[in-house]
């Protein structure tokens, strides 16, 4: 899948790289670490002008190095999961949806949930309260954004080891006391993981 996603075309419609196997990242990733940092950057600047999730998840990134700012890079971001409201654009990128929920996990992951396992946590709490915005955006791409939120319940559950169990079992259970998608259920894990502590 990364393949696709990320291969160029060569012009008998193969892809030119390929990132299927660990080799294969391994490759690319030496590749990459041999390009100077000012070519780098030039690059990632040029990313963060696209306007998908994909320039969001990179205008992320650059603000990353401070976890205030990341955290409310974020926060607009799980806010603004709408689609344009043109029925063919919203049918379009319904599909958009679940990859933007994964690359907000991504960076809630690796910039806050290593730092601030506390914001990372508020942060998950906003990420299910959008539940229903993502789901009635989504169209028919209901799989993914399951799949954003099965994911999120686990990272909750890291980020609720920093917590006190009281504060964590009162939050989780106002989230899951309202689950109108179905979204929400994973969360039982994170009272499961409370329970062993």
């Amino acid at each position: 899948m990364e393949g696709d996603i990320l291969g160029s075309l060569g012009s008998d419609g193969k892809d030119i790289l390929k990132l299927e196997t660990q080799a294969d990242f391994e490759s690319a990733l030496a590749r990459l670490r041999r390009r100077g940092p000012e070519s780098m950057a030039a690059f990632i600047l040029s990313l963060a002008q696209d306007s998908g999730p994909v320039g969001e998840q990179v205008r992320t990134f650059i603000v990353g190095d401070d976890v205030a700012q990341a955290a409310e890079s974020l926060r607009r971001r799980i806010r603004g999961l709408e689609s344009p409201s043109e029925y063919h654009h919203r049918h379009a990128l319904g599909q958009g949806i679940g990859q933007s929920l994964q690359l907000i996990l991504d960076s809630i992951e690796t910039l806050v949930l290593p730092r601030e396992p506390k914001q990372a946590f508020a942060l998950l709490v906003e990420f299910f309260e959008a539940d229903g915005r993502a789901m009635e955006e989504c169209r028919e791409h209901t799989q993914e954004v399951e799949c954003a939120f099965e994911r999120a319940a686990a990272m909750k559950a890291e980020a609720a080891k920093a917590m006190p169990t009281m504060e964590v079992a009162s939050e989780v259970s106002r989230l899951m006391s309202v689950d109108a998608y179905g979204l929400r259920r994973g969360l039982g894990v994170v009272v499961a993981k409370e329970g062993e502590r």
